[in-house]
């Protein structure tokens, strides 16, 4: 064989061995995903700019099955809650609260309630948003870390779309992701 060949040969097979373990890196570092089969949710990214937080997971139901779109974003943050009390009214909800990430004019629809969330006794407070869109946004928190998630809207958050949203936060990759997160 000639020596050019044999050369070419051998760069050709670095490349190839190299760009497959460069995609089984890739394939390895993606995250599992949250959503169970047969979910109504399917895996979205995570929109928002970098922040003091680590970035989250983000979802998305479409019409069809939610009655609007709805987006959910959920995410850990380490250090942010209570180490008692959790999260235990809207004031906490409102200090953990990822909200000004949508929107930074928002108000709320009348006061929060108790909420179980990913295995925790949460709260969950709705808003509307100047722009007119839903929000609601789920708050728990365990071991001093909270637990925020975000659903949203462009219309209205229907009973049907806050039972598919708690049916997510629910299940159990969900849970399991959330623990190993440390809330």
């Amino acid at each position: 064989m000639r020596p050019g060949l044999v050369i070419a040969c051998a760069f050709a097979l670095a490349a190839l061995v190299g760009g497959l373990g460069f995609l089984g890196a890739r394939l390895a570092l993606a995250p599992a995903s949250l959503v169970e089969p047969g979910s109504v949710w399917r895996d979205a990214a995570w929109p928002f700019l970098r922040d003091g937080w680590p970035s989250g997971r983000a979802f998305r139901c479409d019409a069809a099955e939610c009655g609007e779109e709805v987006m959910v974003y959920a995410r850990v943050k380490k250090g942010m809650c209570d180490c008692v009390a959790g999260v235990a009214d809207d004031e906490d909800l409102e200090r953990v609260s990822d909200a000004a990430l949508i929107s930074q004019r928002f108000a709320p629809i009348g006061a929060g309630e108790a909420q179980p969330l990913a295995g925790m006794t949460a709260r969950l407070r709705r808003y509307q948003l100047e722009s007119g869109a839903a929000l609601a946004v789920f708050a728990g928190g365990r071991n001093c870390n909270a637990f925020v998630a975000m659903a949203s809207a462009r219309h209205d958050l229907t009973p049907k779309a806050l039972d598919a949203v708690r049916s997510l936060l629910e299940a159990p990759p969900m849970v399991r992701w959330v623990a190993r997160q440390g809330g």
